[in-house]
């Protein structure tokens, strides 16, 4: 009896792997395309969802800047081929929320302009994908958001469910920056505010974008450093306004942890 349990525990035991190995597609019997990381990442668990979403502002650029492009990085799962193999994109509309606005906000996909960079070449496995955003005006007040996924066609299946698809959020104005993460926040500068954020531009010249924040992880000590400037800064503005501390756009005191 206790021989068969052991068995019973072993088999439920293969099924669970073999359940997981089906999840994540982790097979070469056709091609599959997903999402991820940057190649250096690709390996680092703790990366797989970490391009989900990007966030982008025209604020720090020149006015007669009028388009930039977010690169998401693409894998085609099940091994390369010796021709190229082009993919497509599409728009998901988001339920309750600003969606972006083929040809006013973004280059459509169908564009060849940009279509003619969405193929995995002969050889590759993976490739950057250009999302051309355009500088409309309604961006200076608004926030459009842009969800788009990989469409099953005669050159690729779809892979790991959470990984076929993305999301691009822009705008022209002072933003949260991607890199600004709960990580971040909860170690490092509190809760994120367009109040906190052009304070600290303000503070120390910097644009604190994602490059920026990235470059202090980078740096060492840097990011204490300018943790501490932030909290001399706050502190010296909260002396010399006794009567009205800094508030952020929602009415709470600005604190850094």
């Amino acid at each position: 009896m206790k021989n068969l349990k052991y068995i019973l525990a072993a088999l439920a035991t293969v099924a669970f792997f073999a359940c997981k190995q089906d999840q994540y597609y982790l097979y070469n019997d056709i091609a599959r395309l997903q999402f991820g990381p940057e190649p250096s990442r690709i390996y680092t668990t703790s990366y797989n969802l970490a391009d989900t979403l990007k966030m982008y502002t025209f604020y720090y650029e020149d006015a007669s800047i009028k388009q930039d492009t977010v690169f998401f990085d693409i894998y085609a799962i099940g091994g390369t081929k010796n021709t190229d193999r082009a993919f497509t994109l599409r728009q998901d509309q988001i339920a309750n929320a600003t969606n972006a606005i083929s040809g006013t906000h973004f280059v459509p996909f169908n564009d060849p302009k940009v279509a003619k960079h969405y193929v995995i070449k002969a050889g590759t496995v993976h490739t950057r994908v250009p999302i051309i955003i355009l500088r409309d005006p309604s961006l200076k007040t608004t926030t459009p958001k842009l969800k788009f996924s990989i469409v099953a066609d005669g050159s690729f299946s779809l892979g790991e469910p959470s990984n076929i698809w993305r999301k691009l959020e822009f705008t022209d104005r002072l933003s949260q920056p991607s890199s600004w993460n709960a990580h971040f926040t909860q170690y490092y500068f509190g809760k994120y505010s367009v109040t906190k954020h052009a304070f600290l531009i303000n503070t120390t010249g910097d644009k604190w974008d994602s490059i920026f924040i990235d470059e202090m992880y980078a740096g060492g000590n840097l990011i204490d450093y300018y943790r501490t400037v932030a909290k001399t800064a706050l502190i010296n503005y909260n002396a010399a306004n006794p009567t009205a501390p800094l508030k952020d756009e929602f009415g709470d005191l600005i604190v850094f942890p």
